[in-house]
């Protein structure tokens, strides 16, 4: 035991007292058998922990050779790096312009209301589909299943793409009761909002629109001479984009 703790002070080198320079995370770590020395924290795995003294020199040592509250501030640290690792993921996302007005004020179906939606901080659409729909239009309520299925197939494939609905019903709570209905997986406009986001070719409904992330229009429901090809082929073509 005795040259053990010997190759230990020999590496990170014997101190007196409890040291703590902030600046560098170093400190004093007492072992289970009696000694202590001052090194850094660097990593923490199932079993073990890895220090590091002043000089650069690392080693591994098992967890359980220190005191109690020298393991609790390695669990601690361990805690401390995880998050500041998922806040520095979520720091890198960059939306364009067009997909910040997008993700801006969307509301989703709880129940037969409407509440505000917000969107993960990691959510980046590559591609926005726009669903312009209602509850009082028979082949909007033809349409509406085919597209539940779809959407949520992208989704379980992990696809860059989300589709936000417009509503084109006679009232907030007719646009409630129409995604309750066929319980809409994704998010809408507030009602009234944005239904010229994206230049249509033609009025009718139901319409389905892709852009890409720029609001560069991909796909309408409509050609470009203002004849209606219907939200289907759409559909379709999005799929084959995606794949």
């Amino acid at each position: 035991m005795r040259n053990k703790k010997f190759v230990v002070f020999m590496l990170f080198g014997t101190v007196v007292g409890a040291i703590f320079l902030s600046a560098e995370n170093y400190r004093t770590w007492n072992l289970i058998g009696g000694g202590h020395f001052e090194a850094k924290l660097t990593g923490v795995g199932t079993t073990a922990i890895t220090l590091e003294n002043k000089e650069g020199r690392s080693i591994d040592m098992p967890l359980t050779n220190f005191k109690p509250s020298d393991q609790d501030y390695a669990r601690d640290w361990q805690k401390a790096q995880s998050s500041d690792q998922g806040r520095a993921t979520v720091a890198t996302v960059e939306r364009t312009d067009f997909a910040e007005r997008v993700y801006k004020d969307l509301v989703y179906s709880k129940g037969k209301r409407l509440v505000d939606f917000e969107p993960e901080p990691t959510d980046n659409a590559k591609y926005f589909a726009f669903y312009q729909s209602a509850q009082w239009c028979p082949p909007c309520r033809t349409f509406t299943p085919k597209l539940v299925d779809f959407y949520k197939k992208q989704k379980r494939r992990g696809n860059p793409v989300e589709l936000i609905f417009i509503s084109s019903d006679r009232g907030e709570d007719a646009m409630a009761e129409y995604m309750d209905e066929y319980d809409m997986p994704w998010p809408a406009f507030a009602y009234g909002e944005n239904k010229n986001i994206v230049q249509r070719n033609g009025n009718g409904i139901p319409s389905l629109i892709v852009t890409d992330a720029n609001g560069k229009k991909l796909f309408d429901s409509y050609d470009s001479a203002g004849k209606y090809i219907g939200p289907t082929q759409v559909m379709d073509e999005l799929e084959k984009l995606l794949k």
